[in-house]
């Protein structure tokens, strides 16, 4: 690590060291006219001259987010090709300052935390950016006490920077990563994920997984978090709904993560409650296994509501009991149908037969192809196209530089408009391994509809990357 004390880098001399990171430094800096003090971020990585612009305009994306939680970006610069960003100056340092690790914290306090931390986040989530690196670290306490969230896409701007021989490594840190995000899938999901583990830690004294590099990594991406009351005293409500909010499925999360916030703090609320409530004996335990379908909304309620009283159960079953009776008899029938046909020598007619009815429904394919082209096409709309562009195979990324699949969708979105609307419009051609999507694509000032195709290939992994990619979009 160079030690910049003493230098002038702008309009600033910087005088201390503040602290340090994975990618960057950061330092005390006092403006040589105003004689006001900031905090100055020294980007290790080096811009090549082709990606200064770009990076300049990731700044200006950063320095827009305003909002009480989040500590303001004053000023970006490059100096001899290192990038460096002014900040507002937190004088009380973090929250991991404040409460070293193996600190477990009264769960008033971690309410308090979380609903200005989720704040910050939805904030920036509702302009499509995502922060990469939720921890204690990044949580800065203001003169008023107040949470204030730091490098806030700061990772985004190291990771685009990586030259091509390392841009697969993963930014962030590994502790607090969700599995998507160690998979090089971030969603804004994610940043739920992050935030869940910290509150973990809070209640808890440890983080869910721990071990050696790879160890938490393995137990990031498979394996279920440790019961929370095996370290400490938490309610039921609460431990439900951090294990929520720490699913290996993005989808599976709260949709938002002010909603996961909102949750967090009416668990906490109920718990303050002199008699144990249902969530009590419900969510004694996180719901890990699948629960039957009549029961998902129940799973899935707040857990401060209530069950049905029994007696409304009966009308029910009744009605349950009658439907019972009726597919019962429809197999009989069904059964009795295709034994006269096989008897009668038509084997080859109830195969047909059989076949239609199992035959799938349109549209459908493998869920983790069909997961992941949703996924893109997602990203697309949301003119996410860092993010979209990481879906491509290794194959596929080397014939299409990510500058100019970016490029390209930028300059079709600015002639266009961006994608307000797509349909998948047929069952997917499935061979040897892959698996071809057509969607029918809507664009604001587009007249008409144009048709883009995907291929996508499973790896070895079993994961699903697209692999080809074509439009019938016309040029601007």
């Amino acid at each position: 690590m160079i030690n910049h004390v003493g230098q002038q880098i702008g309009n600033y001399r910087l005088i201390k060291l503040l602290g340090y990171g994975g990618f960057a430094d950061v330092y005390l800096g006092e403006h040589i006219y105003l004689k006001t003090l900031a905090a100055i971020k020294i980007l290790r990585t080096e811009l090549a001259n082709e990606d200064v612009e770009q990076f300049r305009s990731e700044a200006q994306t950063i320095a827009h987010l305003i909002d009480p939680h989040i500590i303001r970006v004053l000023d970006f610069d490059v100096d001899n090709r290192v990038p460096l960003l002014v900040m507002d100056y937190a004088p009380n340092g973090t929250l991991r300052d404040r409460h070293p690790k193996g600190e477990l914290l009264p769960l008033a306090l971690v309410v308090s935390y979380v609903k200005q931390v989720a704040s910050a986040l939805q904030y920036a989530h509702d302009q499509k950016l995502i922060h990469r690196d939720v921890k204690p670290e990044n949580m800065l306490i203001g003169q008023g006490n107040d949470v204030l969230l730091s490098d806030f896409g700061i990772a985004m701007v190291v990771e685009n920077s990586r030259s091509q021989t390392t841009e697969d490594m993963v930014i962030g840190t590994m502790g607090y990563m969700s599995p998507e995000q160690i998979q090089g899938k971030t969603r804004i999901a994610s940043d739920q994920y992050s935030l869940a583990v910290v509150v973990y830690e809070w209640l808890c004294g440890v983080r869910p997984f721990r071990g050696s590099y790879m160890e938490i990594v393995t137990q990031h991406l498979s394996t279920a978090p440790p019961s929370m009351r095996t370290y400490a005293s938490v309610p039921s409500a609460v431990e439900w709904t951090v294990m929520k909010a720490l699913e290996k499925d993005p989808h599976q999360r709260f949709k938002r993560v002010q909603d996961f916030s909102d949750a967090l703090e009416q668990a906490y609320l109920a718990s303050l409650k002199p008699n144990p409530t249902y969530a009590d004996t419900v969510y004694s335990s996180p719901p890990r296994q699948e629960a039957p379908p009549r029961k998902e909304a129940r799973r899935n309620a707040p857990p401060d509501v209530p069950p049905p009283r029994r007696m409304s159960d009966t009308p029910i079953v009744v009605e349950r009991s009658k439907r019972v009776v009726k597919h019962g008899i429809r197999a009989i029938l069904l059964s009795i149908i295709v034994g006269a046909v096989l008897l009668c020598g038509g084997g080859y007619a109830a195969f047909h037969f059989i076949s239609a009815a199992l035959a799938p429904a349109p549209g459908m394919g493998t869920a983790g192809a069909v997961t992941e082209a949703n996924n893109f096409l997602q990203d697309v709309s949301h003119q996410n196209y860092t993010q979209a562009y990481s879906d491509f195979d290794p194959a596929l990324q080397q014939q299409t530089p990510r500058s100019t699949f970016i490029q390209q969708g930028q300059q079709f979105d600015a002639c266009h408009g961006p994608v307000s609307q797509y349909t998948q419009d047929s069952n997917p051609q499935i061979q040897n391994g892959t698996e071809k999507y057509s969607y029918t694509i809507v664009r604001p000032k587009l007249s008409q509809t144009y048709k883009l195709n995907l291929t996508l290939k499973q790896e070895a992994g079993g994961s699903w990357r697209i692999s080809d990619y074509s439009s019938t979009q016309p040029d601007c």
